[in-house]
């Protein structure tokens, strides 16, 4: 028979190995997720200083305009004839008309191209505000990455957790058991106390409660970027048609706007497709617009603000009704949703 130090210290050791080898994994597990929520602290601090610096860029880039000169004429003139032509075929959609609705937006571009290359000051600031916002656009998609492997990794290391717990218990009573057996004669009541102690060894670990990831509320406004809305079932739609109408009031001016929705499409960070759209006022600084948007990742821009978004799968590549509060000059509101979604 071994003796008593004997079977105390292997019961020991036993005990030490459980306690400090499984630990190790767990501290590992937990210093990643702490290296990520710093990590994410960063990207958000980034985030917020690449936005301002963007809209930054862009109210100077609104007192950069040219007021005067041939080329702010010509850039004038071409909006006058693309709203023009919008409204010839709205109201007889031959392919004439739409024949010059086309060619009407080419020229525009060639006239904002011109318009905007004229003037050095304005050309350097676009530059610098597509650099700001390309970086936005990769440090929000890193902080994408971040928020989806966190819960992971928390549920991971709770479960690690429990499992560390339950072998902590398991060892335990498996050293009570060999110091008990070594005990030459035990009396019978140690041997019964032993055995009830003994008995958590046989069942099996406790796992912690698997906690499936929050969906997503369904049915929910989506916030695409700051001031842009993606309205997603037809109860906020009618909602915001009723608030549409009190904020035209009873104002019957249809403001000519000469605003256009410039948008860009682009693939793994690569423009694909450009297309403009006009805005039809509709009075009190109240706008509305018809597109299609890609899914995927859209740059949209009316005059000096811009907007990046990235468009669910769900709802790509349909007929949008586009709403643009611009009452405040500065920070312009767009909401946006399928048009079915306002049929009767």
């Amino acid at each position: 028979m071994k003796s008593i130090h004997t079977l105390r210290l292997g019961g020991l050791c036993l005990l030490i190995v459980c306690l400090f080898s499984s630990p190790v994994f767990a501290q590992a597990s937990a210093q990643n997720i702490e290296r990520l929520e710093q990590k994410q602290a960063e990207l958000r601090k980034q985030e917020e200083s690449l936005r301002l610096e963007a809209q930054a860029l862009s109210q100077a880039m609104a007192t950069a305009e040219t007021a005067d000169g041939p080329g702010k004429a010509a850039y004038d003139e071409a909006i006058a004839n693309f709203e023009e032509a919008s409204e010839q075929y709205e109201a007889d959609p031959s392919p004439t008309n739409k024949s010059r609705v086309r060619n009407a937006e080419f020229k525009l571009h060639l006239a904002e191209r011109k318009y905007r290359s004229s003037n050095d000051e304005l050309r350097k600031l676009e530059e610098q505000q597509d650099q700001a916002e390309a970086q936005l656009i990769a440090v929000r998609s890193e902080i994408e990455d971040i928020s989806a492997k966190l819960p992971v990794l928390r549920q991971q290391l709770a479960e690690r957790r429990e499992r560390e717990k339950a072998e902590k218990a398991r060892a335990e009573a498996r050293a009570r058991e060999r110091a008990a057996q070594a005990d030459s004669q035990p009396a019978p009541q140690q041997t019964a106390a032993a055995a009830q102690q003994a008995e958590p060894a046989s069942s099996p670990p406790q796992q912690a409660p698997q906690t499936a990831a929050k969906p997503a509320a369904n049915g929910e406004p989506i916030e695409l970027d700051r001031n842009f809305t993606l309205l997603t079932n037809r109860a906020q739609v009618l909602t915001e048609l009723a608030n549409l109408e009190l904020r035209v009031g009873g104002d019957s001016l249809k403001i000519r706007s000469n605003k256009i929705l410039n948008v860009r499409h682009f693939v793994d960070g690569e423009e694909v497709e450009k297309n403009s759209h006009r805005f039809k006022g509709l009075g009190n600084y109240q706008y509305r617009a018809d597109a299609v948007l890609k899914p995927g990742q859209n740059r949209l821009r009316v005059s000096f603000s811009r907007w990046n978004i990235t468009m669910p799968e769900s709802f790509g590549n349909q007929e949008m009704v586009i709403l643009m509060d611009a009452s405040d000059r500065n920070a312009p509101q767009i909401v946006c949703f399928p048009a079915k979604l306002a049929e009767s």
